[in-house]
C-alpha cells in the first residue's frame, strides 16, 4: 500500500500531467489517457494483447487489432516503456478493454539502441507489470515511471537511474524499509552510525541488533540512498554506493516475490552486476 507522506513526496518530486476523460455510451465508456507500454502478448494471427499503464486506472490490458502486421497502424508504437496517447472502449464487467488506437508522445527507441538501456527499459516495464494493481489509481507510479525516463533522456547514468528506480518502486508499494528507524528494536537509528540491511526481517539495523548475513552499507551508499529518498534524481550527479542499493532492493523484492524478476536477472548477467 502507498503511505500518505510516500505520495504527497512523489507528486512533489515526478510532475504533472493531464488525465482521463470518460464517455458514457449504453455501458461502453470511450477513453482516452497517457499510458507507458509495458509490454505485448500474441493473441489470434494478427492481434496483441497490450498492457500499459495509465495514472488514474493502474496497469490495463486491452486488445489492439492487427497490431501484428507489416503495415499496422500500431507499428513503431508498443516498445517498452513508450509513453503514448491510448484511446480505448471499456465494457463493464470485462477485464480486456479494446484499443482504438495508440499515438506516441515520446517513444522509447532512442534509448533501446543501448545495451544497458534496451535492458533497463524491460527491467522498469517489468517492474511495473508486478507492482502496479489493475484499475486502482497509479499516479506515484506514473510520475515515477516519467521521471525515470525524463532522467535516461537528460544523459543519467543508467545504474543510478535504476538504483533510483527500484528504491522507489519498491518503497511506493509499500516494501522498501524505512533506514530511520531499526527493524530489529525499533529504536531511531543514528543518521550518522553505519547501516546494515537484515534480510531476515527484513529491514534495516543497527550495530547491536545486526545478524551473521546483514548487509553493511558503506558511507557512500548511506548518502545516496538518503539522497534518493529525499529528492529527485539530478541528471548530471554521479552518486557512489550504488552496489549498496541494488543489492538491498534485490533481496527486499525476492523476500516479497520469493524469486527474482526475470528482467533483473537479465540485466544483472549480462552486466555483472
Amino acid at each position: 500500500m502507498i503511505r500518505s507522506a510516500d505520495l504527497a513526496i512523489c507528486l512533489n518530486f515526478f510532475g504533472t500531467g493531464p488525465g482521463a476523460g470518460p464517455h458514457h455510451n449504453r455501458g461502453v465508456r470511450l477513453l482516452a489517457a497517457d499510458a507507458f507500454v509495458l509490454g505485448t502478448y500474441p493473441l489470434k494471427e494478427k492481434d496483441r494483447i497490450v498492457s500499459f499503464l495509465t495514472r488514474d486506472s493502474g496497469r490495463r490490458r486491452g486488445v489492439a487489432r492487427r497490431a501484428r502486421g507489416a503495415r499496422s497502424a500500431f507499428l513503431g508504437t508498443l516498445e517498452p516503456m513508450t509513453e503514448a496517447r491510448v484511446v480505448f472502449f471499456e465494457r463493464e464487467g470485462r477485464e480486456l478493454v479494446s484499443i482504438d488506437s495508440i499515438d506516441t508522445i515520446r517513444p522509447s527507441f532512442p534509448l533501446s539502441k543501448d545495451l544497458e538501456q534496451a535492458l533497463l527499459l524491460s527491467a522498469f516495464a517489468e517492474s511495473l507489470e508486478t507492482f502496479v494493481s489493475d484499475s486502482d489509481p497509479a499516479e506515484p507510479f506514473y510520475r515515477l515511471a516519467r521521471h525515470a525516463m525524463d532522467s535516461l533522456f537528460a544523459g543519467a547514468p543508467p545504474p543510478a537511474v535504476a538504483a533510483y528506480f527500484d528504491v522507489w518502486i519498491l518503497k511506493l508499494s509499500g516494501l522498501f524499509p524505512s533506514p530511520t528507524e531499526c527493524a530489529g528494536c525499533g529504536r531511531p537509528l543514528d543518521p550518522k552510525a553505519t547501516l546494515y540491511f537484515d534480510e531476515s526481517r527484513p529491514g534495516f539495523v543497527g550495530a547491536e541488533c545486526r545478524r551473521g548475513e546483514a548487509i553493511r552499507l558503506t558511507a557512500e551508499g548511506m548518502a545516496t540512498l538518503r539522497a534518493f529518498l529525499s529528492s529527485p534524481l539530478d541528471p548530471q550527479a554521479r552518486p557512489g554506493g550504488l552496489a549498496d542499493l541494488v543489492s538491498v532492493a534485490r533481496r527486499a523484492r525476492r523476500n516479497f516475490l520469493g524469486h527474482e524478476l526475470k528482467s533483473q536477472r537479465v540485466l544483472a548477467e549480462v552486466l555483472g552486476d
